[in-house]
This record gives C-alpha cells, sequence and structure tokens, in this order.
C-alpha cells in the first residue's frame, strides 16, 4: 500500500472508533504523517524551464538539466527536478544495442541422434604457480554429455588419438568429429587414423566459431 492508501485506512478506522494510535500501528503509518497536509506548490515556472531543456536537449539526463539551471541562476535542488522530471515522463529512452543480423548459415552436419557427432576443443587454465594447463574436452553433440575430460601442460596428436581410442573403445565411433583448425586435429596422421576407422572430420571455418557451439558453450560453463 502506498503512503495516501494507508492514510485513508486509518481514517477509516478512526471513522469507526478505533484509538488514532492504534490505527496508525495496524497500518504502519507515523501518527504525524495522518495528520499531514500537503503544501501546494508552485513550481509551473520550473517544469516550463525543464521541459524547454529536455526539448531542446533530448539527450541530456535530469542532472545534466539540474547543473544547466543552476549555471543560470535558478535555485533548486537536484531532489526538485528528479521529481518534476519524472511527473513529465521526461526519462532519456535507453539505447539499444544493435540486433545482430543473421547470416542465414546453419551448422554444418547437425547431430541428429546419440554418438553421431562429436566435438572436441581445448580449453585453458593454469596452475597456482602459473604454469599453463590445457584440458581436451570431447563431447557427444547430440545429448551434450561430456564424454572425456583430460588435463596436460601439453598434447600433441598423438595423445588426442589416445583419447579417441580410449572412448571409442568404451562407446563405439562416431560418423563425425567436428573441430576447429588447432594442430593437435588437422594433423596428418591423426586424419589417417581417423579415415581408416570411418570417421568423417569436420573442421570449422577459420574465425567461425559459432560452427563449433556446443565446445564452446561446454567451455563457457
Amino acid at each position: 500500500m502506498t503512503a495516501p492508501e494507508r492514510g485513508e485506512a486509518a481514517q477509516f478506522l478512526v471513522r469507526k472508533n478505533v484509538r488514532q494510535q492504534r490505527a496508525c500501528e495496524l497500518v504502519g503509518l507515523p501518527r504525524s504523517s495522518l495528520s499531514y497536509r500537503p503544501h501546494p506548490r508552485h513550481d509551473e515556472r520550473l517544469r516550463e524551464q525543464i521541459r524547454t531543456l529536455a526539448c531542446k536537449h533530448p539527450r541530456w539526463g535530469c542532472r545534466r538539466v539540474h547543473a544547466t539551471l543552476r549555471r543560470e541562476g535558478v535555485q533548486v535542488n537536484c531532489k526538485t527536478v528528479h521529481r518534476l522530471w519524472k511527473s513529465e515522463g521526461l526519462a532519456v529512452p535507453t539505447r539499444r544495442k544493435a540486433k545482430k543480423i543473421r547470416t542465414g548459415q546453419h551448422v554444418p552436419l547437425r547431430a541428429e541422434q546419440p554418438n553421431q557427432v562429436w566435438t572436441y576443443d581445448f580449453v585453458f587454465d593454469q596452475t597456482l604457480t602459473g604454469q599453463p594447463l590445457k584440458i581436451l574436452t570431447l563431447t557427444d553433440e547430440f545429448t551434450r554429455q561430456s564424454l572425456a575430460l583430460r588435463c596436460g601442460t601439453a598434447f600433441t596428436s598423438v595423445d588426442v588419438k589416445a583419447v579417441l581410442v580410449e572412448v571409442m573403445r568404451e562407446r563405439g565411433v562416431p560418423a563425425f568429429i567436428r573441430s576447429d583448425n588447432g594442430p593437435e586435429f588437422i594433423a596428418h596422421d591423426l586424419k589417417v587414423w581417423l579415415t581408416v576407422q570411418e570417421v568423417g572430420t569436420r573442421d570449422i571455418d577459420p574465425g567461425k566459431p559459432w560452427q563449433n557451439g556446443m565446445a564452446e558453450s561446454f567451455h563457457a560453463r
């Protein structure tokens, strides 16, 4: 309830023979507020000055208008300007961020069933002593299940192959594996081995991480 509404409720209780102090306690209103009568404000000239400045400078805010009025010799505090500013509805609309234009392109070979498309990538971290760490993540794009997490100070294509051998032995062979163009993923020996295993590879286009969005989303979380 607003203050005027609480005042009306207290007045109603008083008319019903409830003591004034008790009525104020019930509605949560100080007794001084119950007997307060607002004084008429003569701020029509100030309102006009504020509206004029707002129309002349539509991107100005309340504080700048107040500073301008003070420079022009108007003796008014910031709270009064803010009250009139709100009552006149002169709030400056927030700038909207430019909406990104979609190109209409889709992620190539989107997964349609479990164990169809895997994606792997590296996320980087460091120890308390500052030693860099690389964490290899392998994820099923359809189920969004993390299939492997391997941490080390360095990785080669041989290390990546060892992780794939371990996971494939347990879960079977996927149809495709998606990755970026990191040297560990596009190495010739790894490509040949995947071809022998009848696993297709899909490297994302340079500068387009959204094509490997599942890995990026997993890393962000």
